[in-house]
């Protein structure tokens, strides 16, 4: 008999087509995940997906001096997937993190915004009418042009870093734009990357959201199928050198352990995204609205709280909730000047923009994510060696007003140009 081994374990995920939790009893796999269709393969480094159950020792005092009994209680699924961050693989869990709904790619063009010049020097685009906001372009936004005279605009990512001007038709992006001072009037502009997709945390309507995960092994033909689980938050690991990490945590309701002809469950499942890895030495960083160039490491990390509390009557829990979207990290940097100290002494409100991409390449696939009001908590400045000396700041983000041009009134916006 074969003994597993990691590279011959695979998971597969798929979105319950209604995220509502049923009290008293458990969802059925057959008819509510439907092995025959659907499922996807899920890029992974590693998993601590696991049932656990609450156990129970006798403290019956007995003259043989020994314990009884030994009892389970409740059980819960708990645990985490982790992996390298690439753009399109893990959007699906931050969309149920946030509990927010996607939205898709806004296109725009000549029609909407009349005509448009580009200036190096200010790193702007300027159009002539419409108002880019209002149609739907926001911070943090990866945005593409077609048919602009000056080519080398074309099929490039600019990212939305501010609006200005007259009904907020100057936008600043990066990287600065070749500059056309002759307006073109027959163009379009697509955001997020022409198909990607956006989410953040909303201020009402909430969407509950649940997953089936299986964890297959092929050589042994075994399939762990963990129900019923819910996003619990994620925490995203940006390292001045190396790839950008992801943990994703979650917590469900059971396992269902299979083999032989019953294994995998999910019979069909899409294949995995092929996208690159995020290093977080390729894009941008931007605080308080300016470009950050001695940032040595960043984590932002969501954390939703799970609870899955007992009840009597049964071994399952009735219900995973989900507390309030806390959205916290920290920076690292070299110590440059005063003006990090200061964003912390004078408790100094500062946006943060992370743009991150998979390549090099002027139309890469990209992630961004936009802390529009963030307060630092710290600023350490540690003092120790013969190199350079970094300060540390971890950051609370809280949610924003939503009245800056391009903000929406939130804690966090991710934009991912690979989602679907």
């Amino acid at each position: 008999m074969s003994l597993a081994e990691g590279v011959s374990r695979s998971i597969i995920y798929k979105a319950y087509a209604s995220g509502a939790i049923t009290a008293n009893a458990l969802a059925t796999s057959a008819s509510d995940l439907d092995g025959s269709t659907g499922g996807k393969y899920l890029r992974r480094v590693a998993s601590t997906l696991n049932l656990t159950k609450d156990t129970y020792q006798s403290n019956e005092i007995r003259s043989d001096r020994q314990i009884q009994d030994f009892r389970h209680g409740v059980k819960r699924v708990t645990g985490n997937v982790s992996g390298e961050l690439s753009p399109g693989t893990y959007f699906d869990f931050m969309e149920a993190a946030c509990r927010g709904t996607k939205s898709s790619a806004v296109s725009l063009s000549d029609s909407d915004l009349t005509s448009v010049t580009s200036d190096n020097g200010a790193s702007t685009f300027i159009f002539t009418g419409g108002n880019p906001v209002t149609l739907g372009l926001r911070i943090g936004d990866v945005i593409r042009f077609t048919g602009l005279a000056a080519t080398a605009n074309n099929s490039t990512n600019f990212l939305i870093t501010g609006f200005g001007g007259t009904s907020n038709r100057t936008v600043s992006v990066y990287p600065a734009p070749t500059t056309d001072a002759v307006a073109d009037s027959s163009f379009t502009v697509t955001s997020n990357g022409t198909s990607g997709k956006a989410v953040y945390v909303p201020s009402s309507s909430f969407v509950s959201r649940k997953f089936g995960i299986e964890v297959y092994s092929s050589d042994t033909d075994v399939s762990q199928l963990y129900t019923e689980c819910r996003v619990g938050g994620f925490n995203i690991q940006l390292p001045a050198t190396g790839m950008g990490t992801i943990e994703t945590t979650f917590m469900g309701r059971d396992m269902e352990v299979a083999d032989a002809g019953s294994a995998p469950f999910f019979v069909s499942p899409s294949a995995a995204t092929t996208t690159g890895c995020i290093a977080a030495v390729n894009g941008l960083l931007r605080i308080g609205g300016s470009t950050v160039g001695v940032v040595t490491g960043m984590n932002i990390q969501m954390s939703l709280n799970p609870s899955a509390d007992a009840v009597v009557g049964q071994n399952f829990v009735p219900e995973i909730f989900l507390g309030r979207a806390n959205v916290t990290g920290q920076m690292t940097a070299f110590f440059q000047d005063k003006t990090m100290i200061n964003y912390f002494k004078n408790e100094t409100e500062v946006s943060v923009l992370a743009y991150l991409t998979a390549s090099s390449s002027a139309a890469a696939d990209a992630i961004s994510v936009y802390l529009p009001r963030v307060k630092v908590g710290g600023a350490d400045v540690g003092t120790s060696g013969e190199g350079g000396q970094q300060i540390t700041m971890p950051f609370q983000a809280l949610k924003a007003d939503g009245t800056t041009a391009g903000d929406e009134a939130t804690t966090i916006r991710i934009v991912d140009t690979a989602a679907s």
